[in-house]
């Protein structure tokens, strides 16, 4: 173990997964110095044998055979037989052998034992503790030797002579040390074996996950600063709206992988606290359930929420800690769901001091082999990093969840089976502070409820059995009158029969007989659940809409309405409020911040004062009294506590008692305690989350100035009525910006996509990964950029195959692309409105111009590469745009750059900076070797 020690101190510069190949040579080094050091020895117990049989007069074939064990244990030595441990064992046998020669010709055992204790520390040298029984072997046999057979040792005298066996005593004492002692050195060094493997696989699962970070961070940063470039340049409020939107999902994006970081490195210093406060569950679940729908994204996946009606609405705990572990849950399941969908069950059981509350996720996504599960909740280790590096993520999320949910004295298990998906069962205690249910119906007697919903429209009948399990559950929650009908023809009958005050039916119902539903909804409330993306399906504006997921908050808030309630309605499910009489002075040295709060409380009808530094919010406090202060918590000069300190110590009841919170973005452990002691009142976590927000304003606020409201919002949406085969048109439309940009993007990008088709066949048949990754990489934007979905994803798991240098999975997928890339070319080339003859006639005229255009050298390519490089790595897509259209008024090689430029302009218009140099780089390539085409 020494060795290994002076291993490391000697070599500091080794990295710990380069210490075990070197510990391994140093090791071989040793090891070849040690058989020569025994053999010497070896060598000259020979040679001092071999002269005692002369002297002594022993056999000759002695002599011979000592000579002979010497060379043949130097002859297995010099030709390397077999492994250190054969040749150990071998020198050791050989040595014992002459030992016991030597020993059985002489009178004297006792004198024998210091030559047998001194052949055992040489044979220790060896560093294996098996070869010591040799050893005590040996012992053994000469003492039955000269007790039993030539009877030169005395049973008798031994027995009078207590000197005797002490002296056996020891050296068997000394013979159990001595393999002891290489034992437990040998248990060292495999102990320091592990250490180093276990620190090589973090050290390595380190490296991905700070790769990831990178990976992860970039990506949400580009897409803000792109779309915000994109809102600048607006004037549509519509597509404002929808930069902003996309913004907000980066933010949040953003928001979630710095929580990650921070997270674990609170678990890793053990400075994770708990911070117990009163919160609304039914918030709580809203909130997750609007985050999980809009993280779903392109996934035709059902989420199904199985909530218990009577669990009660007000509870005492870490609702944000609560928050982030059953957001972690849904979003793994989620992202490891292809086709079928999530259940989430949410259930409690009544305990002394509150209640467990029981959240359950069930999935029907690819499973994992269950001695893999353990590995889910392991600092840095994935289950399987591919198939995560395709997700996306940083690999932290469960085991952050079971360190919180340990931390909050709960429990977590989770079931799974390749293929059959995953369950993930939570428990967390909580205490009660508010026994209303989350959901309870205000009048009953007037409620006759009808249901057809055909569960043959979901594939699984893990799904069906969700939905039929959920509708069951609320029925009896709600203790209502409900009928549950099995086909069209049943529902007929029934509402003949009698008098239903609701029906609740799908799109996919309704499809089937339109005229049938539009009347019926004159004589009753009909309400239809769908998915957002359906809503266009629905025309009838005398229908409620119920958007997915369907579920017990939303359906008693549409039976507890009253008045006219067949309107075109998204239904908010939280109570809403306003404080239209109360004042705050927000002050942050940030211009930026303070718009944000503003933006903020407006919704909340609040006044808002700001300032924009300490100083200035002392002038303010004196001049006019505020409901409470919002103060940033680091500014210049004087930051939030000293202005607080300045605030408290002003002589008069209201600056002693004025509600203060301190808005930081210092969110690590113990910064809430401390500021807390400081003075300041309540503390808000930059960025501002909107449920966080309103427990602070209904904390803070004065209760008489507080005005609840039942909000609902109007949904508006106004569809092109375009349709190009199976495109996601309203994707299109939104990432190209109308509907004449977006035909003619995709007439522009037919023209090159026969091209870009054959590229990567070359790429592929070359076996150039390298290439063929930037290649799909390319593929991907543009074609999610058209509305091929499909076509974009499967590009998108080529280019993380490629990254991953998943050869196999390109291999077995590539031609499956391929297919589908040339079915999406010919979808393009057959719709009429595609305008392919007005972008080819265009091409015409543009290539007869050419010759007026000045021809670009190879030192200006290589300048305006640096250039881009530059502009895309700060992630200037201005800079990156005027570049390029500088580039489109030369031409190289007697060929316009116009044309290939202009889909590397569309990319960057959408933000994809990098994938834009990417493609800008590979045509340099070309345009140097042939010219541009």
């Amino acid at each position: 173990m020494n060795n290994v020690g002076m291993l490391i101190l000697t070599k500091d510069r080794i990295s710990f997964g380069g210490v075990i190949v070197e510990f391994a040579k140093y090791n071989e080094k040793v090891q070849e110095k040690t058989e020569k050091l025994i053999l010497i020895l070896f060598s000259l117990y020979s040679m001092g044998m071999c002269a005692l049989s002369v002297l002594q007069d022993w056999e000759q074939w002695v002599t011979i055979f000592i000579i002979a064990g010497m060379i043949f244990t130097w002859g297995i030595f010099v030709f390397r037989i077999k492994n250190y441990s054969f040749r150990a064992a071998i020198v050791s046998l050989a040595l014992h052998i002459c030992v016991c020669f030597y020993a059985c010709r002489v009178t004297n055992l006792f004198p024998i034992f210091a030559l047998i204790l001194s052949v055992g520390i040489i044979m220790a040298l060896y560093g294996i503790s098996e070869l010591m029984w040799i050893n005590i072997v040996t012992t053994l046999f000469l003492l039955f030797y000269h007790g039993v057979i030539v009877n030169t040792m005395k049973m008798e005298e031994l027995i009078q002579s207590g000197s005797s066996i002490f002296l056996i005593f020891s050296v068997f004492l000394a013979e159990y040390m001595i393999y002891f002692w290489v034992k437990k050195r040998n248990e060292n060094t495999e102990q320091f074996f592990r250490l180093i493997k276990a620190l090589q696989n973090a050290e390595r699962s380190k490296d991905d996950f700070l790769a990831n970070v990178s990976h992860e961070i970039r990506t949400p940063v580009n897409t803000i600063c792109g779309m915000s470039e994109l809102a600048l340049e607006e004037e549509d409020p519509q597509k404002i709206k929808e930069a902003v939107f996309d913004i907000q999902i980066a933010g949040r994006n953003l928001l979630s992988v710095v929580s990650d970081v921070l997270d674990f490195s609170e678990l890793q210093s053990g400075k994770m606290e708990i911070e117990e406060e009163e919160y609304n569950i039914t918030s709580t679940i809203n909130d997750i359930i609007n985050l999980t729908m809009a993280r779903k994204n392109q996934k035709k996946l059902e989420l199904i929420v199985d909530c218990n009606a009577t669990l009660p609405s007000g509870l005492m705990g870490d609702e944000k800690k609560l928050r982030r572990i059953i957001m972690n849950v849904l979003n793994n399941a989620i992202k490891f769901t292809n086709e079928g969908g999530v259940n989430v069950i949410i259930d409690y059981r009544r305990e002394e001091y509150g209640i467990n509350l029981i959240v359950t996720v069930k999935d029907t996504g690819i499973g994992m082999q269950e001695e893999n599960i353990e590995k889910l909740f392991t600092s840095f280790n994935q289950v399987d990093t591919k198939r995560n590096r395709q997700e996306g993520g940083l690999g932290l999320g469960l085991a952050i969840t079971q360190a919180l949910v340990e931390k909050m004295g709960g429990v977590l298990n989770v079931r799974s089976k390749i293929g059959k998906g995953t369950t993930v069962k939570v428990v967390i205690p909580q205490k009660i502070v508010d026994e209303r249910p989350v959901a309870y119906l205000e009048r009953m007697d007037n409620l006759n409820l009808a249901t057809y919903i055909d569960m043959e429209q979901f594939n699984m009948r893990s799904i069906r059995d969700a939905y039929s399990a959920n509708i069951k559950h609320m029925v009896e929650q709600m203790q209502v009158r409900c009928q549950n009908c099995r086909n069209l023809a049943e529902l007929k009958r029934r509402t003949q029969r009698e008098s239903f005050s609701h029906i609740f039916i799908s799109i996919v119902e309704y499809l089937e007989d339109p005229e049938y539903f539009d009347a019926l909804a004159k004589d009753v409330i009909l309400i239809v659940i769908l998915d957002q993306e359906d809503d266009k399906k629905l025309t009838n504006d005398t229908v409620m809409r119920l958007y997915k997921p369907f579920y017990i908050l939303p359906i008693v808030q549409a039976l507890n309405r009253s008045g006219d309630v067949k309107e075109t309605l998204k239904l908010e499910h939280r109570r809403k409020f306003v404080a239209p009489d109360v004042k705050v002075l927000v002050v942050d040295d940030n211009e930026m911040n303070i718009r944000v709060i503003e933006g903020l409380l407006e919704r909340y009808k609040i006044k808002v004062a700001r300032a924009t530094s300490g100083h200035e919010a002392l002038n303010m406090v004196d001049a006019k009294d505020y409901d409470f202060i919002f103060m940033d918590h680091m500014m210049p000069e004087m930051d939030g506590v000293e202005t607080l300190h300045r605030i408290r110590d002003k002589k008069g009841l209201y600056f002693r008692e004025v509600p203060i919170v301190v808005l930081t973005a210092n969110a690590i452990a113990g910064s809430r305690e401390r500021l807390i002691e400081e003075g300041f009142n309540d503390f808000v976590e930059k960025p501002v989350e909107t449920s966080v927000l309103e427990r602070v304003l209904l904390r803070t606020i004065s209760p008489l100035k507080v005005q609840y409201i039942e909000e609902t919002t109007v949904v508006e949406k106004k569809a092109e009525n375009i349709v190009i085969g199976d495109l996601d048109v309203e994707k299109g439309l939104m990432y190209c910006g109308g509907k004449e940009k977006y035909l003619l993007t995709l007439a522009e990008g037919f023209m090159s996509w026969d091209k870009t088709k054959e590229q990567i066949e070359v790429w592929y048949e070359a076996e150039d990964w390298k290439n063929y990754t930037i290649g799909v990489h390319a593929l991907k934007s543009s074609m999610l950029s058209i509305g091929a979905v499909p076509l974009s994803e499967m590009a998108k798991a080529l280019e993380m195959a490629g990254r991953n240098e998943n050869v196999g999975f390109i291999q077995e997928n590539h031609r499956e692309m391929i297919e589908e890339f040339q079915r999406v070319i010919e979808m393009v080339e057959a719709d009429p409105q595609v305008p392919l003859d007005e972008v080819r006639e265009s091409r015409v005229v543009k290539k007869e111009t050419v010759t007026d255009k000045e021809n670009a050298t190879e030192e200006l390519l290589n300048q305006w590469l640096e250039e881009l490089e530059d502009a895309a790595f700060s992630l200037d897509g201005t800079k990156m745009l005027s570049i390029l259209t500088n580039m489109s008024n030369y031409c190289y090689g007697e060929v316009s750059l116009e044309e290939p430029l202009q889909p590397v302009m569309r990319k960057v218009e959408m933000s994809d900076l990098m994938s834009a140099f990417d493609v800008v780089c590979n045509l340099c390539e070309e345009w140097k070797k042939g010219g541009a085409h």
